[in-house]
């Protein structure tokens, strides 16, 4: 509770005094593509914010920026396109959320984590799905240091992380046969990748085979048949970017994690990997 309103506190700190300084600015791609809940959060979080869509060419996006951005201190981007853009245009510091992963971004700032806590997703992984043995399947292409992190935060919470690095579909069908027997669990990086619609029907085909259940994180992916996602709130990033922005970084990338973490069920897949829908989604952690 103290630690709930210490941080309702610094929000509206956060708020307030870039009220005082200049209206604040968000900047995204149009549409209603996956970065939507965390744009409309963090609308609802600044009531005040001036919205600038961009168009996703990057000099006319950046000068734009520019532009509308004059005298404001931070500006919150959602989304890599957004990111690079504000990036480029060398003007306030940046709280960018919905980037997957920072490293692949030239862009100074604050990354909110497109990931919930790991610490808690290992506590779920540990606690609903008894796994201590789990598969990270990911391309070091596009996540080498997301899969880095991954075994750090497994490791300190007593998971052993086995790397199931991918760059072709021929390496995901060697490395997946081969890792699947070896680990309780498969976790799914947010990987272009893995997303392609073959390859991710492949991991979930065999996955589901051998009887091991799988964990990703983002919302859609449990209706596509992975059996649990584990989902960073979009109002508890929008929360952390608020708080984050009292706090800019200018040069080098901050990592902020969210508190919070919601948990959403495949009831076709969880039944047939023998796992109770209800139990797997009364884990959900506020």
């Amino acid at each position: 509770m103290l630690r709930a309103l210490a941080l309702t506190a610094l929000i509206g700190t956060a708020v307030s005094g870039l009220e005082a300084d200049a209206v604040p600015v968000i900047v995204r791609m149009p549409g209603s593509g996956g970065t939507a809940p965390l744009s409309t959060a963090l609308a609802g979080k600044l009531p005040s914010a001036r919205v600038v869509e961009l168009t996703g060419d990057l000099p006319a996006d950046t000068a734009r920026i520019s532009r509308e951005t004059r005298g404001v201190p931070v500006l919150f981007a959602i989304g890599p396109g957004a990111t690079e853009a504000a990036g480029e245009a060398h003007g306030p510091a940046v709280v960018s959320l919905g980037v997957a992963n920072p490293a692949q971004l030239k862009t100074p700032g604050t990354y909110v984590s497109i990931y919930p806590n790991l610490d808690r997703v290992f506590e779920y992984v540990k606690t609903s799905l008894s796994a201590t043995r789990v598969g990270l399947v990911f391309s070091p292409a596009k996540n080498r240091e997301i899969g880095l992190q991954f075994l750090k935060a497994g490791s300190a919470q007593g998971v052993t992380v086995l790397p199931i690095t991918i760059g072709s579909s021929g390496d995901l069908v060697r490395e997946l046969k081969g890792a699947l027997p070896k680990v309780d669990a498969v976790l799914l990086a947010v990987d272009p990748v893995l997303f392609d619609e073959r390859n991710l029907k492949f991991i979930l085909d065999e996955s589901r085979a051998a009887g091991k259940p799988t964990v990703g994180f983002l919302a859609d992916l449990a209706s596509l048949g992975v059996t649990v996602a584990l989902v960073a709130p979009a109002e508890a990033a929008a929360t952390a970017a608020v708080a984050a922005s009292t706090q800019p970084v200018l040069v080098g990338k901050k990592r902020v994690e969210v508190e919070g973490m919601e948990v959403i069920v495949s009831r076709k897949t969880a039944t047939s990997t023998g796992f109770d829908e209800e139990a797997l989604r009364a884990q959900t952690l506020e």
